[in-house]
């Protein structure tokens, strides 16, 4: 009788609300998101219990308007997920209309493109068990839980795992959003989740290449390029001390430097190519991390945007600076009279300094009451099952 009710309740969602559901807003105020989890939770102890979940192979194949039994399997997935609605027949071995509309929700819901097609990453997320996302919703309260006791106030959130830049409001609820790109996995360049205020802006930034960068990309591209640095208007300084000297690199042995020994640096000028675009929004830390514009805007179509070195790239950098220039954030703000200049590098402090949040989090459920996951990128939900004995 519960499962039943689970499903109707499921229906109601599926049928009132429609895709748009998917472009609801979300509150993201700890106390708000620890209730929602705690339900959800509870939803996922339940089916965890039922131990009805079916995996798939990896070869697979479900292919629309087909008969097949793998398509009764991933029916029944999508009914104890509330993906599916319980109206449409579960022994139905066809891959129809219902199925796959049902497949784009779950698609959504787990931050994949919603073309409703099984494919490998989708088959990916169906394989994940109910039991693990049990831990993986209890790691997420966790999170949430030790933020409940802070005082909300207006923010710039990032969740890392979403791509996902976000302006909340005094209360936690969200004002706009914009897609961003963060670090690629792996221990070297990783955004790493972190806590400060935004303090200041700089206009047509210069970007000075980390020595980590310098090494690992910008010697062996010399290697082969030896006009990669003016190509890309970048100036090389050799350093002394807390003396620079701007030198020729043609009057480098790139094969044979040593950067221990050799210290240089790297400084590209401002322009449309530079590395950090036109604006970057500065902020202590200790990893040297900041948000800023790029000039590679194609991946901002990317479903999955892992392509920085550990900082935080903006799709619409003007438009956040834009808020951030104002004491407060009402909609369709017309641009900053201070973004249209062209002139040389320039800072621009904030009124008030603003709150920035680069967050962790692999769940969540939104205004429209659907509950979300993304992958564990960096790994950091495996390491805190680890630390919280989960």
């Amino acid at each position: 009788m519960k499962k039943r009710t689970f499903y109707v309740l499921s229906l109601a969602v599926w049928v009132l609300m429609g895709p748009s559901a998917f472009q609801q807003t979300t509150t993201f105020a700890p106390a708000v998101q620890v209730a929602r989890l705690q339900q959800a939770i509870l939803k996922y102890q339940a089916l965890a219990q039922q131990n009805q979940w079916v995996f798939f192979k990896e070869n697979v194949c479900f292919k629309a308007e087909e008969s097949d039994t793998c398509h009764v399997d991933l029916r029944q997935n999508l009914l104890l997920t509330g993906d599916l609605p319980a109206t449409v027949a579960p022994e139905d071995s066809t891959y129809d209309a219902h199925l796959q509309q049902a497949v784009r929700w779950f698609q959504r819901r787990h931050g994949l493109p919603a073309d409703g097609v099984v494919g490998n990453q989708t088959l990916e997320a169906l394989n994940v068990s109910p039991a693990q996302r049990l831990r993986q919703l209890q790691v997420n309260l966790q999170r949430r839980q030790e933020a409940a006791a802070q005082v909300p106030e207006r923010q710039v959130l990032v969740n890392i795992p979403n791509f996902t830049l976000h302006l909340l409001d005094s209360t936690g609820r969200e004002a706009w959003q914009t897609r961003v790109v963060v670090g690629q996995p792996g221990e070297a360049y990783q955004t790493l989740p972190l806590e400060s205020r935004i303090g200041y802006l700089v206009l047509n930034p210069t970007w000075t290449v980390p020595q980590s960068i310098f090494r690992r990309e910008i010697i062996p591209l010399m290697r082969r390029d030896p006009a990669y640095l003016a190509r890309n208007r970048m100036q090389l300084f050799r350093l002394s001390g807390t003396t620079r000297t701007l030198v020729s690199p043609a009057s480098v042995n790139w094969h044979r430097l040593d950067p221990a020994k050799e210290p240089y640096l790297v400084v590209q000028s401002p322009g449309a190519n530079n590395a950090l675009g036109r604006i970057k929004f500065m902020f202590a830390n200790p990893h040297d991390i900041y948000l800023h514009d790029t000039p590679a805007k194609a991946l901002f179509q990317h479903p999955t945007r892992v392509y920085s070195h550990g900082c935080v790239r903006v799709q619409h950098p003007e438009t956040l600076a834009t808020y951030l220039l104002n004491h407060h954030w009402p909609q369709n703000l017309p641009p900053a009279p201070l973004l249209k200049q062209t002139s040389p590098e320039k800072a621009i402090f904030l009124p008030t300094p603003v709150k920035v949040k680069l967050a962790y989090y692999t769940s969540w459920v939104d205004d429209a009451g659907q509950l979300h996951f993304r992958k564990d990128l960096y790994g950091l939900d495996r390491n805190a099952l680890l630390w919280f004995g989960l």
